[in-house]
């Protein structure tokens, strides 16, 4: 990609999960855009990619295992019982504004990974749709099924994730 109007969509659309994925998370003066960004397409450079939605599912991993990372760092260094504001949408938890600990995202994460050991096809719909931001259209491009079946499989997955987290007390 060496044409500048190129680079600058995809510096726009990276810019665009970026915030996606930031608005999950409260605010913290070290975690910007720009370095979110910058992290993905680090991740991502000399990857190739078919279309915008295989790159944008491939820019929503990289984000997601950088964030996964960072977190894990800031919460060995804080004391236990730290808390910061993390907004879920889709009623992931029963409040869009509910209030949890940093380390509950990694209950997220490792059950991201669980679910993909037991059903990739759905883990990707969750990660493509809730880290990504991506559309239903654009999911079931990507993973070359219907429409419905992305929906459905969506439905199943907030149905899964909100259980498994109540499990866990993080609800």
């Amino acid at each position: 990609m060496t044409d500048s109007s190129e680079l600058q969509v995809i510096y726009r659309e990276l810019r665009r999960v970026a915030a996606i994925h930031l608005r999950r998370v409260a605010a913290h003066p070290t975690l910007q855009p720009t370095m979110l960004v910058h992290e993905a397409y680090l991740r991502l450079h000399g990857s190739s990619w078919k279309s915008r939605t295989h790159f944008l599912a491939l820019a929503s991993r990289a984000m997601r295992q950088f964030l996964i990372d960072y977190i894990r760092a800031k919460t060995a260094e804080k004391r236990a019982g730290t808390w910061e504001r993390v907004v879920f949408e889709d009623n992931l938890v029963p409040s869009s504004t509910a209030c949890i600990e940093l380390s509950r995202i990694l209950d997220i994460d490792r059950l991201l990974d669980r679910l993909a050991e037991e059903d990739p096809r759905k883990a990707s719909v969750v990660e493509m749709r809730f880290f990504g931001g991506l559309e239903f259209t654009e999911i079931a491009e990507q993973l070359k099924v219907s429409l419905v079946t992305i929906k459905r499989d969506w439905k199943f997955c907030r149905a899964w994730l909100f259980k498994a987290l109540t499990e866990m007390g993080t609800t």
